[in-house]
């Protein structure tokens, strides 16, 4: 035979390109990247029509904005970016007709350290460095960029970090700086500013004890005695470049484009009499970074400087998937007071806080509203009038949308609903998006602006989407009450904590009835089915919560009693268990509850079923206050596709292999020999032991087999 080499030569030629591809290569060559930093004088931009803009009319209200954007560090290729003068030089348009911007990505990824703070040496810039603190000094536009948990205090001047801008005083703001996402840049502004850095006693990353998902995320040093920082271990560190990271890891910084910038500037510099509120509702595909700009909103409202200690904005949830306030699978309005100094996971909503509330929630019991669209609207609906009436305790308070990162398809007819559904001031679009799509939000909202966001480079993330899915949901879970106004966490696993005793039957019945969202199981298996899974604790208002029809104009009544069809107390079944579930309709499905008579109150994890007792044991983070309120009232269970909490099975095996030796030997917990419900263990070279491990070979026939049976 011949060798692979003499079958497979390499080529020699240079393979040809389409029309697309070579067009996209040309356009990125002119794009180099740099480590360099520049002030940026005068940004200029164009808009979705191709006329240049400069920082004149809207901008031109607000200087100290104005200037305080204005003078964000811009890299090379923004730069460069930055002197196209209309749309057609910086626009581009697939084979497809969508919206999408040239950028090399691949340029971006080098082997040299990449540049993270652009600080003079230690001796000028440091003040002071103790085991509990690090004071500097930045002049005007210097950058310093820290990874792990830290609280941060502006002694003199002024700073902006994650486009809050922070002013000199006492007050500490508590930054989260994991390396699952861009790491926030602590940028001088006006001026030279001093801050301190202080060393905080970790909590969140105690989390690395039960799971190892939260391994490798923070500083890299770790304290012995989690209750003392100890002089050589700091609850941070300072980057400089990434060649400081002693892990090696994927970092980068997060930045702000600078259409970003005139975004910011424009909307803030509204006039009150005009738009008493604005709605600025922020849509794109998935990881496109629609909650960084809502968050980078957010706190530019909230630090702006008109803004006072009773200012607040409300941030509504649209993206069950990943939202930020809430675990997986929920929609919630929530107000905001503070800052949003940190991820998703790192600000839970189980408890009250003075930084946010949860003023109204809903469930969809999944990851994505693609499978019923209709109660996605009309949970999003329900949400709207919410906020109208809260505007009449916090007038002026204005409104961010963050809706799902599903955009195609029949995702497009229920953006178009929302946008005719709410009063909108301003539209971000991250690109790339469809032109349809957006010619018809412009068409729709013909005194809105629409403005559009190229896509930005995405470094390789060290978590996947999944995995952040189930931190999040670890995070709520072990969450505590918050201290001094600061979210607390528990390291002890689930199985350890005390579940709450429900009766599922009897006069003292704690639940009403256990709903399936979608289609309806065998109510044989339904016990099986719910143990150990997450469910959602939903108040029942009203019975007109069960009617069959979900989603009406403002215009269309309730529904009445003959679309209620029969009585609760008929539609109720019982399992062999004993457990009480909402019978099916004719089609086999069950609808969802009407938001308009029903909420949210949190989720619970299914620990077990006692039917000698007729109990359900629930764990959950709802305070004892939370769980009394509910009591008087009809509460459902609600069970649908949330993700199955694989990592809450494999919590005590992590535990108990943290006590005994490093995390670095973590493959030793087949050392332990415990039984665990839902996990198997087995040795690294045992093989064959599940269906499907067996390894498969190819078996040939001869040539002449097809003769020989002929």
């Amino acid at each position: 035979k011949r060798k692979a080499q003499e079958a497979f030569p390499a080529a020699t030629t240079q393979p040809r390109l389409s029309a697309f591809a070579a067009a996209k290569a040309k356009a990125a060559a002119s794009q180099i990247p740099s480590d360099d930093v520049s002030e940026a004088s005068v940004i200029a931009a164009a808009n979705v029509t191709g006329v240049p803009r400069t920082n004149g009319g809207a901008d031109a209200e607000n200087p100290q904005l104005s200037t305080l954007l204005s003078s964000f560090p811009l890299t090379k290729a923004q730069e460069l970016d930055s002197q196209a003068s209309s749309d057609d030089e910086r626009d581009d348009t697939d084979c497809d007709g969508n919206y999408s911007r040239p950028y090399n990505g691949n340029a971006y990824k080098t082997d040299q350290p990449c540049k993270l703070s652009n600080l003079p040496p230690d001796s000028q810039c440091i003040i002071s460095d103790t085991s509990e603190m690090l004071s500097l000094r930045l002049g005007d536009g210097e950058t310093a960029t820290f990874v792990g948990e830290y609280d941060l205090r502006v002694k003199s001047g002024y700073v902006m970090i994650y486009g809050a801008v922070l002013r000199s005083g006492p007050t500490k703001h508590r930054v989260y700086a994991p390396t699952t996402h861009a790491l926030p840049v602590i940028i001088a502004r006006g001026g030279p500013a001093e801050v301190d850095i202080i060393s905080v006693i970790r909590s969140l990353g105690l989390l690395s004890k039960v799971s190892p998902l939260w391994t490798k995320l923070w500083h890299a040093q770790t304290p012995k005695d989690t209750h003392q920082v100890e002089p050589e271990s700091r609850s941070f560190a300072l980057l400089r470049s990434s060649s400081d990271d002693p892990l090696k890891r994927a970092v980068t910084t997060l930045e702000v484009e600078q259409d970003c910038q005139i975004t910011l500037n424009r909307v803030l510099s509204r006039e009150t009499a005009t738009h008493p509120s604005s709605v600025i509702m922020v849509s794109g595909p998935k990881g496109s970074g629609k909650s960084t700009i809502c968050k980078w909103i957010i706190n530019t409202f909230l630090t702006a400087s008109k803004a006072t200690a009773s200012t607040s904005c409300f941030w509504l949830d649209l993206d069950p998937g990943q939202p930020e306030y809430s675990a997986p699978g929920q929609m919630s309005l929530v107000q905001i007071r503070s800052p949003v100094l940190g991820p998703n996971y790192t600000h839970p909503s189980g408890h009250v806080s003075s930084a946010h509330r949860t003023i109204r929630s809903h469930t969809i019991a999944a990851n994505s509203p693609r499978d019923d669209v209709v109660h996605f609207l009309a949970c999003a609906m329900d949400l709207r009038d919410e906020y109208f009436r809260a505007l009449e305790d916090f007038a002026g308070a204005p409104l961010i949308l963050n809706c799902s990162g599903w955009v195609l398809g029949s995702a497009v007819s229920a953006m178009m609903e929302l946008v005719q559904q709410f009063p909108l001031t301003d539209v971000v679009l991250m690109e790339p998006m469809e032109r349809d799509t957006v010619a018809s939000i412009e068409a729709t909202l013909p005194m809105a602006k629409v403005l559009m966001i190229p896509p930005r480079y995405k470094p390789a993330q060290s978590r996947t989407s999944a995995e952040l899915r189930a931190m999040q949901a670890m995070s709520y879970f072990h969450s505590l009450p918050p201290s001094k106004g600061l979210s607390q966490w528990t390291n002890d696993t689930l199985s350890q904590i005390h579940p709450w005793h429900v009766k599922y039957n009897g006069p003292n019945a704690g639940i009403s009835s256990i709903m399936s969202y979608g289609e309806a199981v065998n109510p044989d298996f339904l016990a099986s089915i719910i143990d150990g899974m997450m469910v959602a604790i939903c108040e029942v208002e009203s019975d007109e919560a069960y009617a069959t029809v979900q989603y009406r104009p403002p215009h269309v009544p309730s529904a009445s009693a003959a679309e209620m069809g029969e009585t609760m107390t008929e539609r109720i079944g019982r399992t062999p268990e004993g457990l009480p579930y909402l019978r099916a309709d004719n089609s086999g499905l069950i609808q969802p509850l009407d938001p308009r008579f029903s909420c949210c109150k949190g989720l619970a994890i299914v620990r077990g079923i006692n039917v000698a007792k007729q109990e359900l044991q629930l764990i959950t983070p709802m305070s004892v206050k939370q769980i009394k309120a509910l009591q008087g009232s009809k509460t459902v269970l609600v069970r649908g596709k949330f993700d199955s909490p694989s990592w809450l099975f494999l919590e005590d095996t992590y535990s108990g292999e943290a006590q005994r030796v490093k995390r670095q030997e973590v493959f030793s917990v087949l050392k332990d020999k415990t039984s665990r419900p839902y996990v198997a263990q087995r040795d690294a070279n045992e093989t064959g032991l599940g269906l499907g491990e067996k390894e498969w070979r190819v078996r040939h026939l001869p040539r002449n087999f097809g003769a020989r049976n002929a």
